[in-house]
């Protein structure tokens, strides 16, 4: 009788290794959404030559920046309507963002191009104002209300709940609407609401 007793406990850790291996298949890679295109994404370069660089400055970027489309060649919204496929713009501008700063400023806040914001949601909602050639807002409207290229991902209303009316204070973590490829920045402790 004794040879038994640890049977009970075994099938338990057995059916939790299996259910545990089930929820990890569970979760959406990278691979499974249609990111940003690569020419969006390079900022300082201008692959069509029309003047203007990547997803900062091109507006064909702006219109469609996803990879399934022609990056700063012009807008493609081939499979458009497949909404499941493709990243949140909200968070796609995230992962922008987070990746412009890994590069010009090291991963810091800390004195990033001029400001000193103590948090990554004060840069972003400054970024887009003051850095982006059209405001992630107004992008946001013109891809899902204006243009109808696919249903609303739910960006507005991250977007409305980030930077609602900056430079009040917006939250100090973003929202996620799905997924978001980078890691969030650290806070910046010697900097500032107003990044001076």
């Amino acid at each position: 009788m004794e040879d038994r007793k640890f049977v009970q406990p075994l099938l338990l850790v057995i059916v939790f290794i299996i259910m545990g291996a089930a929820f990890a298949g569970m979760t959406t890679p990278s691979e499974s959404y249609i990111q940003i295109q690569e020419d969006c994404a390079n900022y300082s370069d201008d692959a069509d030559g029309d003047g203007d660089m990547g997803f900062i400055e091109d507006s064909d970027c702006h219109d469609f920046p996803y990879s399934s489309g022609k990056g700063e060649i012009g807008q493609n919204n081939a499979g458009a309507g497949q909404a499941g496929t493709y990243q949140p713009f909200f968070d796609l501008t995230v992962d922008f963002v987070r990746g412009f700063v890994q590069i010009e400023c090291g991963g810091s806040l800390n004195n990033c191009i001029g400001t000193n914001f103590d948090t990554e949601t004060k840069f972003y909602c400054w970024f887009e104002q003051n850095v982006m050639f059209e405001d992630f807002l107004s992008m946001f409207d013109e891809f899902f209300n204006v243009n109808q290229i696919l249903p609303d991902d739910g960006s507005l209303a991250a977007y409305f709940q980030t930077c609602p009316n900056f430079p009040n204070q917006p939250p100090a973590t973003f929202p996620l609407i799905e997924y978001q490829s980078t890691s969030p920045l650290p806070v910046n402790s010697g900097g500032s609401g107003g990044g001076k």
